[in-house]
């Protein structure tokens, strides 16, 4: 599918679904045409964002991603880890490949010891055969990034 009409179908499907969900009852409005930035450049699909938006905190002088890029997972992720722990946001250097990484080891190791200890997670989905247990090979083997 064209990333466009992917962004286009969730610029229209996600502010309806927030307001559906009544997420926005208890927050201010921000009027957007009287923001410089977006005066007569908010178009009629956007318009709707109006009466229910996000609260917005603006930033200056920080990491932004390539405009080429369209997969942010790893900013947000890395803004949300920098924010909740209380640090600073980089204003340059941040690397998306060193934290893509980053988080890939951390969910290896996690994944790791889970199977260590037997853990199984519970769903509703209906119980699958339980895997063949394999040998782990030593923490030692494990390479950590970071």
């Amino acid at each position: 599918m064209d990333s466009s009409i992917e962004i286009h179908n969730l610029a229209v499907l996600l502010p309806t679904f927030l307001s559906n969900s009544e997420l926005f009852e208890q927050i201010s409005r921000t009027d957007w045409p009287n923001f410089d930035a977006y005066r007569n450049k908010l178009s009629d699909t956007t318009q709707l964002l109006n009466t229910n938006p996000f609260e917005v905190e603006y930033g200056q002088n920080i990491s932004q991603q390539d405009c080429d890029s369209l997969d942010c997972g790893v900013f947000v992720a890395g803004y949300a880890e920098y924010i909740s722990e209380g640090m600073s946001i980089p204003t340059v250097g941040f690397e998306a490949a060193y934290h893509r990484m980053r988080y890939a080891s951390l969910l290896k190791n996690y994944g790791i010891r889970k199977a260590k200890k037997d853990y199984v997670s519970e769903n509703e989905n209906p119980p699958r055969p339980r895997r063949t247990k394999h040998s782990i090979p030593d923490q030692m083997a494990i390479v950590k990034i970071g």
